[in-house]
């Protein structure tokens, strides 16, 4: 009988919708860490003028601190490791470019001395300054994004998605941002294959913050 109570339970909870809204009404005002397993970070370059050439960063991690009442005081700041990206590669790289020390496009996008520089630069953070709000739920949030050694101000523009309260977190917010943004990569001292990639590239997040307990 208990197992059985038990597994009930346990259903009922794995079937509860999680009520989303997009008020910042009795949203708390509190440390929220970023949700790792539903959160997505691409870059994306036209290539040879005719395409868009879009990555995706695998391995990023993100602190808000987050105020509904006052979002001029939240701010955030965001570490991505460069050697975790995802380009979908789906050729035989070393058979391409037998003489290169890498094993993989993505390695090589990522260590490469001509891109990321990984080995040197062994993180891009981004550490918000200032936050402004255009809307209800729009705003932009100002910060200093530091890539390959020099850092420059950079301005996202950012979506309020809402909040939900899923029963496993128990009583703790989940709130989801959109955010974008252009950046000129040779502002970063990043020139390489001028012409075939273009010097801006648009930066795109979409994710959840939880809570901290």
């Amino acid at each position: 009988m208990r197992r059985i109570l038990l597994t009930a339970a346990l259903a009922a909870i794995v079937t509860t919708p999680a009520i989303a809204e997009q008020t910042l009404d009795g949203v708390s005002a509190d440390t929220y860490e970023l949700d790792k397993t539903h959160a997505f970070l691409t870059w994306t370059v036209t290539h040879n003028g005719i395409s868009h050439y879009t990555a995706n960063f695998t391995d990023f991690d993100a602190t808000l601190e987050f105020d509904p009442d006052d979002l001029s005081a939240s701010s955030i700041e965001v570490t991505i490791n460069p050697t975790g990206i995802e380009t979908n590669y789906p050729g035989d790289y070393k058979a391409g470019h037998p003489d290169s020390e890498y094993a993989s496009w993505n390695e090589a996008l990522s260590m490469g001395d001509n891109f990321m520089k990984a080995g040197e630069y062994p993180e891009i953070t981004f550490v918000s300054t200032s936050a402004e709000t255009t809307g209800d739920f729009t705003g932009t949030v100002t910060g200093d994004l530091t890539f390959l050694g020099v850092t420059k101000p950079v301005t996202m523009d950012v979506t309020y998605n809402g909040m939900a309260n899923l029963p496993w977190y128990g009583p703790r917010d989940l709130v989801g941002f959109n955010a974008s943004t252009t950046i000129s990569r040779s502002e970063f001292g990043q020139t390489s294959l001028e012409g075939m990639i273009s010097d801006d590239v648009k930066i795109e997040f979409s994710g959840e913050f939880l809570q901290a307990e």
